[in-house]
Formats: C-alpha cells, structure tokens, sequence
C-alpha cells in the first residue's frame, strides 16, 4: 500500500436542487445512447432530466467521500417532483455518474455504446425490457420483466433497455460507469479468472440472457453453492468464510437480475455461513458484491471507486482517516452513522471502513475502476 497524503473529510449532500450552470443540454436523448458524462465542471451528456435540463449537484471528488443519507433522498424526490425532473445527477465524475431516476410514464428506449447501468429500485414499480432491436425509440424482440422496490438490475453496454407498464411511478439509484479502459490497464476491482470463452472485460451487443451457466447453477444451490457449478468454470480459491467462490454472473452482453426476495436469500445464507462477502457479478475491472460485517474495517483501493447502498443493519462509516499498523488511529478523519438506504461515494485511493458495528450490516457494494487514462 502506498503512502498518501491524507485529507480528512466527509461531505453530506443536502440542500434543494438548483440547475447546473452552463452545461445543460436540450432535447430529447438520442437513440444512440451517450457515454456516462462529461469532464466539464457542469457539464453531463448523460440523459436529461426533464424539459431539456440536466441538473448535477456536485462533481466526483477526489479528496473525500460523499454521504446521502436516506432521509436527503426522500427530499430530493419530493424536489424532483416539484421541478417536474426525471433525472437527478447527484454525483458527475465524467467516465461515471450515480444519479436519481424517476418516471411516472414510459420511456423511450436507449442504448449506451459504452456505459454500463447498475440499478437499484427504491420507490414504486414498472417493466423493464431489455435486447431486441431500437427503432426510433421503440425496443422490438428483446425480454420484458416487472421490477419493484428492491430488485436490483445490471444492464451492460450496448444493450438496449426501457421502462413501461410504470406503476404510478418508478424511482432508481441509477450507477453508470464507462467501459472503455486500455485494454493493458490493470484490474484492480476483480478478475477473470476461471472466465471461460469469453472475452475479458465488459462486451457491447449481443443477445440478452438470465445470467451464464454457472450463474444458474450457483443460483440453484443457494448463497456460497460454489460446488454447483463446472470445476472449470470456477474462480480462484480464497479463504473459508471470506468470499464466495464463484461469482453468480460474469458481466457480459445481456441483463443481469437479482429480486429482493433472492438478495434476502443470500444475505440470511451469508450470515449463516460467517460469508463477508458474495459477488454478485464479476467484470474484472467492475463488479457489484452483496457484502456482510460486524467488525470494524479498513479499506483503500488505489484504482477502484466504491458506491454503497445500505441494506441492513447500522454502524459508524470513517472516512479520509490516519492508519497505523493496519488500523484505523482514532480520533483521525469524519465519521457518519449508518442507516438502511443511506447512500456512499468513496473516491479510489481514499480509506473508508466501518467501526462500532451494531450488531452487523449489510451493504451493496458497486465498485469500478477509474484507471480510464495509462
């Protein structure tokens, strides 16, 4: 682990929406997609948010980590009803953005050539069809499914995706990421091994599905069935308890679904098994993980940022904290109490952990790599 310089700071998103300055765009989105964002200081080419206006609160940092508790969500919805917003961009790193979406109709279908979707339902309910074939605005062919509060959605690059059958409304933490990295660049959020027959890294196009083979057979023998699957499609082995052998899905060119009611399931067989950890999906330089503690931690990743979403559970987060011998020095960096839906941004390269832990916690950790430049 590197030395760093270390700026202690925690920022909690609050205040009413204004519109950025300077950068909006205007009209509809189009059907070609966008990449995530942009690098301008308000910029955001990203899907607008309602009469032609995209409206950012803040830009990544780089020096601290962001905290939107539960409780600012539910102001920023009320806000976005208000001002009539479909879009709410609470955070713009230009390769990658983590956003509000909220609709009331349905939407006209889309496609982002190199920008991966991960979604999270937090208020109401629709159907999301995904693949097929985007003409003028409308999916034809593709695979449809109802999502709810809860359900959680990955939808890679290149594949088409839209929303209808809305139920009064559907609302989303909506976390994109460009996939665009040098091919030579490192992985530093995961791995590929024991991918077979495909190629590394996240793929544009191709035919959606419901997860690889060994998705299914790892789905079919619960939380940590690693021995379900081939022998040869498997990962590389780690330590009892810490991490599921193999990962559910391998992010590729179609949808990946998890329901609440199957994220309740592996959490209780985490729990059961002392699992602090199961990834979710896998793409070598992404992935999205389903984590469990009742320790205290301390975590820097030098490439890879973290967005967590609290599921369960309560405890103190630190942040931008001294460490020595491994642990966190006390009274060093801000620390946050924790609360299911509580939302995080942790910049790459900046520790972040947990600390009195009551009694355990559960979290999606959505993490990429922001190594974009050599």
């Amino acid at each position: 682990m590197r030395k760093m310089a270390i700026r202690a700071a925690f920022v909690v998103v609050c205040g009413s929406i204004g519109l950025a300055q300077g950068g909006g765009q205007t009209g509809a989105p189009s059907a070609r997609g966008e990449r995530a964002g942009v690098e301008a200081p308000a910029g955001g080419a990203g899907r607008q948010g309602g009469e032609g206006r995209t409206v950012i609160l803040e830009q990544a940092p780089k020096d601290h980590s962001i905290a939107i508790p539960k409780d600012k969500l539910a102001q920023y919805l009320k806000d976005m009803d208000a001002k009539k917003l479909q879009t709410l961009r609470m955070i713009e790193g230009g390769k990658y953005n983590v956003n509000i979406r909220r609709i009331t109709a349905a939407e006209t279908g889309l496609v982002h050539p190199i920008t991966a979707d991960l979604w999270v339902v937090l208020e109401g309910g629709g159907t999301l069809t995904t693949g097929g074939v985007l003409e003028n605005g409308k999916i034809n062919g593709g695979q449809s499914r109802k999502i709810k509060v809860g359900d959680v959605v990955y939808i890679p690059s290149g594949l088409p995706h839209g929303v209808s059958g809305v139920d009064s409304n559907i609302t989303w933490l909506n976390v994109r990421w460009d996939t665009d990295w040098p091919p030579d660049s490192p992985m530093g959020a995961g791995n590929l091994n024991g991918l077979l027959g495909r190629a590394a890294g996240a793929r544009a196009g191709g035919a959606p599905r419901e997860g690889a083979v060994e998705a299914r057979a790892a789905r079919a023998g619960g939380a940590g069935a690693a021995g379900a699957a081939p022998p040869a499609a498997r990962g590389p082995a780690l330590p009892p308890g810490s991490q599921q052998v193999l990962p559910y899905s391998y992010g590729g060119s179609g949808e990946l679904f998890f329901s609440k009611e199957q994220l309740d399931q592996i959490m209780a067989g985490m729990r059961l098994k002392k699992s602090v950890n199961t990834r979710l999906i896998e793409g070598g330089r992404y992935n999205v993980n389903l984590r469990w503690n009742g320790t205290p931690t301390v975590e820097l990743h030098e490439q890879t940022i973290d967005t967590w979403v609290m599921l369960a559970g309560g405890a103190t987060v630190n942040t931008g904290y001294q460490v020595k011998d491994g642990e966190r020095v006390p009274n060093t960096g801000v620390s946050v109490v924790s609360k299911p839906g509580d939302v995080f941004f942790h910049p790459s390269n900046f520790y972040h952990g947990f600390s009195e832990v009551t009694p355990d916690i559960f979290w999606l950790n959505i993490r990429w790599d922001d190594n974009y430049t050599k």
